[in-house]
């Protein structure tokens, strides 16, 4: 899959899961979503994100949030009823203002204490009877999301990256699961959500082991975006060997970033991004934490 860029401006067990997504109400025959990382503080700068997102969704809504991982630190949490779930989370991101699934993988401080705890957590019913909105059927889980009117389609596939960079037998487990999916994918469009970057010209950097089994793979099923964190910036990598990376980890803290050989647009601040999909574009637009959009641009999809 080859994307062209036209238009821009400045402004422990492992677990698979499979399902489907229902909707919540689109226009424009476009699928958009929210990607944030790296927000599980509940300080005051995830709080004005969150704000932004929220008056974002209302401005236009969205089908879901994308969580790209390290949900609640320092450590992650203890159990489905550990406090920070409500502090860190369900009180941060409102159901009122945000009444979307939030799809989230994990992130390597989410794995210090109990990450099997946010698997669990997705089945969760809250004080009011309602089910969280917070999905994470497994560590390793793909859905698909539809868009009725025109019948696109787009899969989405979460992994744990930690599973990649630590441990080399997980490795194996976790590429083939992926493999596999990638392989039987029919749907119009696919996104790979993880925490880990694979190129980064932030405080990381690039990471040699994704870059050396997850690319390929990405690149060999013509995936249309890999959507990460880790990285507490935003950054836009231009499209290499056909695929876009999008790392949105600035979504309870900033480092500073500068630009190099792949960045097309970075930004040392908290926020987080747009996606807007259809059949034949890719919009992206980079948001920061008082809702100025910071880059927008437009990919055209040829396949």
């Amino acid at each position: 899959m080859k994307m062209i860029r036209t238009l821009c401006w400045t402004a422990a067990a492992l677990l698979m899961f499979f399902s489907a997504t229902p909707l919540f109400a689109q226009a424009d025959n476009a699928l958009s979503f929210f990607v944030i990382g790296d927000w599980g503080t509940g300080g005051k700068g995830a709080r004005r994100v969150a704000t932004a997102m929220s008056d974002e969704f209302a401005r236009k809504p969205v089908a879901a949030v994308i969580s790209t991982g390290d949900n609640i630190y320092p450590s992650g949490v203890s159990s489905v009823d550990d406090p920070q779930w409500q502090s860190k989370f369900e009180k941060i991101f409102s159901t009122e203002k945000l009444p979307v699934p939030f799809w989230a993988v994990l992130g390597n401080h989410d794995c210090r204490k109990n990450p099997d705890a946010q698997v669990a957590y997705s089945d969760k019913i809250l004080a009011d009877g309602r089910r969280t909105r917070w999905r994470m059927p497994a560590k390793n889980w793909t859905t698909v999301v539809e868009e009725p009117a025109s019948g696109m389609t787009v899969r989405l596939v979460g992994i744990d990256t930690q599973q990649i960079v630590g441990s080399k037998s997980q490795r194996k487990v976790v590429l083939a699961w992926l493999d596999s999916v990638l392989t039987a994918t029919r749907e119009t469009h696919c996104l790979v959500v993880g925490h880990h970057p694979v190129y980064s010209h932030g405080h990381y950097g690039n990471n040699r082991t994704m870059q050396r089994h997850v690319a390929p793979m990405l690149e060999r099923h013509g995936v249309l975006a890999y959507l990460n964190g880790h990285e507490h910036d935003l950054q836009l990598i231009k499209p290499i060997n056909g695929v876009r990376y999008v790392i949105s980890g600035g979504g309870g803290g900033k480092r500073k970033t500068k630009p190099g050989k792949n960045t097309e647009y970075c930004a040392s601040s908290l926020g987080f991004f747009r996606l807007t999909i259809r059949p034949a574009t890719m919009d992206i637009s980079m948001i920061d934490d008082h809702g100025k959009v910071l880059y927008s641009c437009t990919d055209r999809i040829q396949k």
